[in-house]
């Protein structure tokens, strides 16, 4: 296989490193650039172009040469959207190349537009509610209406029913106090018991990085220590290029505790890296930039 050609110098580091991966790949697949094109959406001069560094590919691109190859999607669009950050430099349009054949100019294939951003999920369709039964006129007591037959309520049998109305007005009475009471003094166990649900259920949940979507953190505190709504995690290592929920644990608890990162996305870029060391640096830890034990810690506190 041929060596690849120098990458342009107008690339910064983020975006060297996507299509140095994306090279990586092809190489793994074996596939030359045409039979690379048979395989995917995208023409062979398209892939000439994004593997040379002269075009920023689209996400569908990189992520169809991701399952080719085998490898993770979420992590190589992670890279993808770092790099589309800072990708400088021309942005050449797609233009037919000559064919081998002999027969003529190649026609550029149609590319997808790139795609940085997510569909937002259809919700789904909630079931009608049940058509509303007409209001029947209740049933009135035959007392009311007079029952030409009914004896007389015995005269001595009306102290004991007052006495029994009595009784249960009290029963009510005391049954009200005693929930005012039990509100009162124990306000915190229902606000407790459904944090612990919270974050226990979020972190069960898949992880699927889609780039541009930012997600909502519900910071509460249970059993003393920090949560955003996301994962419970209390060791999980994290670095370049992590894509997890429990990157958007940390990236809430560290916009909540002042260290700005710009978005909560899930992927532990540049940003999320310096975030850390400012906080490591304040805690007197190791400041290496990656997420541990001692780092959740001081985060959770």
């Amino acid at each position: 296989m041929a060596p690849w050609k120098a990458l342009p110098e107008h690339l910064d580091p983020q975006a060297g490193r996507l299509v140095d991966r994306l090279r990586r790949l092809k190489d793994a697949t074996g596939l030359s650039f045409t039979a690379l094109a048979t395989r995917t959406s995208y023409s062979r001069s398209s892939w000439e172009r994004y593997l040379n560094g002269r075009k920023l590919p689209p996400a569908d691109a990189v992520t169809e040469l991701a399952v080719l190859a085998g490898a993770d999607p979420d992590r190589m669009l992670a890279l993808h959207t770092l790099a589309a950050q800072t990708w400088t430099g021309p942005q050449p349009k797609d233009v037919a190349t000559p064919g081998t054949s002999g027969a003529g100019p190649e026609p550029t294939e149609p590319e997808p537009a790139p795609d940085f951003g997510a569909a937002p999920e259809a919700a789904a369709a909630a079931p009608a509610p049940a058509p509303a039964e007409p209001d029947t006129p209740a049933a009135v007591p035959p007392a009311l209406i007079g029952e030409p037959d009914a004896p007389a309520e015995p005269v001595q049998a009306r102290p004991a029913r007052r006495t029994l109305l009595a009784a249960g007005g009290a029963l009510v009475v005391v049954a009200a106090v005693l929930a005012v009471v039990v509100t009162l003094v124990l306000p915190g166990r229902g606000s407790a018991g459904a944090g612990e649900e919270e974050h226990r259920r979020t972190a069960t949940e898949e992880f699927a990085f889609k780039p541009d979507r930012t997600y909502d953190c519900d910071i509460h505190r249970f059993e003393g220590r920090l949560y955003a709504g996301h994962s419970d995690t209390q060791d999980a290592l994290l670095q370049q290029i992590s894509t997890t929920w429990e990157v958007v644990e940390a990236q809430c608890l560290l916009e909540h505790r002042g260290y700005r990162i710009g978005g909560i996305d899930g992927a532990y870029g540049p940003a999320t890296e310096r975030a850390v060391k400012r906080l490591q640096d304040k805690e007197g830890l190791v400041v290496d930039g990656i997420m541990g034990p001692h780092t959740w810690e001081a985060l959770r506190r």
